[in-house]
C-alpha cells in the first residue's frame, strides 16, 4: 500500500495534460493499493485553487471528485523541514501525521529536500517509475503501453 500526501501543484499540472504522470497520479484514486491523504490545511489550499485557477467546469468536477476520495489527517506535527519555503512544511506535517511514505511534489524546495526520515519526496515523473517498476519488474506493461500509444 502507498499512502501519499499531493502537493496542490500536482493537481494543476495534471489537468494540462490527460497523459501526464500527474494525470496519472490522479487516477491512481481508483487503484486499491494507493491512499491519498491530506490535512484540513492543504485540502482548503486544494479547493482555495480550484475555485481561483480552474475554469473549465469539467475540469473541477474531476478535482472535485478526486478531493472527495482523499482521507483527511488531523496534524499532529509542527516541525519546520523546508528551509526556503516554511509554507510547504505543511506537506511534511501532513505525511507524518498520515504516516505516508511519499509526498508527490513538483516545487523544487520540498524536491531539493529529497526526504524527511522515512518520507521520500519525489517528482511525479519520479513516483511513477518508482509505481510502476514495483508493479512489473519486467517491464512488459510499459513497453505494451509504449507500442499502444505509438499505434494508436
Amino acid at each position: 500500500m502507498y499512502n501519499l500526501i499531493l502537493d496542490t501543484n500536482v493537481l494543476i499540472d495534471a489537468l494540462s495534460d490527460y497523459q501526464s504522470p500527474t494525470w496519472q497520479i490522479l487516477n491512481m484514486i481508483k487503484s486499491a493499493d494507493v491512499k491519498f491523504f491530506a490535512s484540513y490545511k492543504i485540502l482548503k489550499e486544494y479547493q482555495l485553487i480550484i475555485d481561483r485557477q480552474v475554469v473549465k467546469e469539467k475540469d473541477k468536477q474531476i478535482l472535485q471528485k478526486f478531493i472527495s476520495q482523499v482521507e483527511a489527517v488531523n496534524v499532529r506535527n509542527q516541525v519546520k523541514a523546508v528551509k526556503w519555503d516554511p509554507e510547504d512544511d505543511k506537506f511534511i506535517n501532513a505525511a507524518l501525521s498520515a504516516k505516508a511514505q511519499y509526498i508527490i511534489s513538483s516545487d523544487s524546495h520540498l524536491l531539493e529536500l529529497g526526504e524527511y526520515g522515512n518520507i521520500k519526496i519525489l517528482s511525479p515523473k519520479d513516483f511513477l517509475f518508482l509505481y510502476k517498476g514495483q508493479k512489473d519488474e519486467s517491464g512488459k506493461q510499459e513497453w505494451a503501453d509504449i507500442f499502444s500509444n505509438i499505434f494508436k
